[in-house]
């Protein structure tokens, strides 16, 4: 998902469904990781990764300048480059592989600067060097591609950090076809262990079975790539979300390296919509939140290693970090530690960061919801103004399958929709009873959320009433402000 090239990959999308269809930081310290011998049936969890990217986005007609290096660099300076960048990469993110792109004029022309890139970073950790095809999804001359990937194979196949990507998103080929490259390309290289190839499923790299099923590909390691644009209109839910991921995954887990997700990180606009920074730690506050949580929880629970997309790219709002000054002088710093945490999440390393409590604010009336310090089953959940610290109006979004419950701090109380059907009836609170009353689905609309009950079918309404004390009422769906809370932990 590059800004820059969204345009190009929207109209893309459409020629690669077309071609599947036919076929709150705790910042951890990296370590230099031993080889992987990733085959069937093993976890790929050992590879915690971030994207290094060009300015210009990877699909680049011409020399790849990952964000900090230039035409004018030597190898020496380009090591220098990547001893600033990649290091500090690893020491914020607690990442300890590094994807690089690679394309025919970078190896043709700028091998001898970019390999001294290339080893710097290959003495901090693993390097997934990932062919970019800069139109139509697939070479666009078979010769240079393969002398390009003579010259990187006959460079680093007996490095046990370097892990190859035969083509990025290769959207241009059908299955059959696809298989074809893929078993072309491990016949032309025997020495490469297959543990340390990636093959991208087919399409935008969205179906590892594609590949996974072909016997000829075996013990090699199935790039997944997933961005909220591949799904029109986008999930609204963590679960959807998972699912999807799951689904794009298969039986496949053991074998699959998410070699690109991401979100923004960083305030911007995506169709006419402006987003301030997300506070990833809060569930359900808007589409990217849901995708964010649901994917890296699913990552998390299939035990597959990912790669963030892109760890750093100069002027992408998704760039988990941002860079000032140049060569010996290039600084990083983290850009959304929320976001961070859960990409620690996802690679199992972090515990998420979610908020421990969220306070749920009226777009109406302003108000908050309101626990009382009731702990009487069956009492009424109130509005009252909103006041930081009160624990009346603290509550924790549990995950519960595909619905949450929403639980007070003070009381512990549950809100419970009370099997009452009735417009304008009050949401009430209970103990835990995991009843249909008490499960909510969120859903997200632009900043604010609204709230639906599993058993009434009524959504939590302010009522438009600005007296605190108010009840908390229920009511049919509606695109009213009274039925849009925002979330803040």
């Amino acid at each position: 998902m590059r800004l820059s090239t969204l345009a190009r990959r929207s109209r893309a999308l459409c020629l690669g469904l077309a071609a599947s269809l036919i076929a709150m930081s705790v910042l951890a310290t990296a370590t230099t990781p031993a080889a992987a011998s990733a085959s069937t049936g093993s976890s790929t969890a050992q590879l915690r990764g971030v994207n290094w990217a060009d300015q210009r986005d990877n699909f680049v007609n011409g020399v790849l300048y990952p964000s900090g290096l230039g035409s004018t660099d030597t190898y020496s300076s380009a090591a220098t480059v990547a001893n600033q960048v990649v290091g500090q990469l690893f020491s914020i993110t607690g990442a300890n592989t590094v994807r690089m792109p690679v394309n025919e004029p970078t190896v043709a022309t700028f091998w001898g600067s970019y390999t001294g890139a290339i080893d710097a970073a290959l003495s901090k950790g693993n390097v997934i060097l990932a062919y970019w095809a800069y139109t139509g999804g697939k070479p666009t001359n078979t010769t240079a591609f393969y002398q390009m990937w003579d010259t990187i194979v006959a460079k680093y196949a007996g490095n046990p950090n370097a892990y190859f990507e035969v083509i990025n998103e290769p959207y241009g080929y059908s299955g059959t076809d696809l298989d074809n490259l893929y078993n072309t390309w491990l016949t032309r290289y025997p020495n490469v262990p297959r543990g340390r190839v990636i093959l991208d499923g087919t399409g935008y790299a969205t179906n590892a079975a594609a590949v996974g099923n072909d016997g000829r590909l075996s013990n090699t390691l199935i790039g997944i790539h997933d961005y909220t644009m591949f799904v029109s209109p986008p999930y609204t839910s963590e679960t959807q979300w998972a699912n999807h991921l799951a689904g794009e995954i298969g039986g496949f887990a053991g074998r699959t390296v998410v070699t690109e997700w991401g979100a923004p990180m960083s305030p911007g606009s995506k169709n006419g919509v402006h987003y301030d920074s997300i506070d990833y730690s809060v569930p359900g506050t808007n589409y990217f939140d849901d995708y964010v949580r649901g994917e890296s929880g699913e990552m998390r629970t299939l035990g597959v290693g990912s790669v963030y997309w892109p760890g750093l790219r100069d002027g992408d709002w998704y760039s988990m970090t941002t860079k000032t000054g140049s060569g010996a002088g290039i600084a990083l710093t983290l850009t959304n530690a929320s976001g961070l945490a859960r990409l620690q999440y996802a690679w199992g390393t972090g515990g998420g960061g979610g908020a421990t409590y969220v306070q749920l604010r009226n777009s109406a009336t302003g108000l908050c919801v309101d626990g009382t310090g009731s702990t009487t089953n069956g009492a009424t959940a109130e509005q009252s103004s909103c006041v930081a610290g009160n624990g009346n109006q603290q509550w924790t979004v549990v995950n519960d399958g595909s619905h949450v419950r929403i639980q007070n701090r003070a009381t512990g109380l549950f809100l419970d929709g009370m099997g009452r059907t009735t417009n304008g009836s009050a949401v009430g609170q209970w103990s835990d009873s995991n009843s249909g009353n008490q499960q909510w689905t969120i859903s997200t609309s632009g900043a604010t959320v609204r709230i639906v009950n599993s058993a009434t079918g009524l959504y939590v309404d302010g009522m438009g009433d600005t007296a605190a004390g108010a009840n908390l009422g229920q009511w049919s769906g509606s695109t009213s402000a009274n039925q849009q809370w925002s979330m803040s932990p």
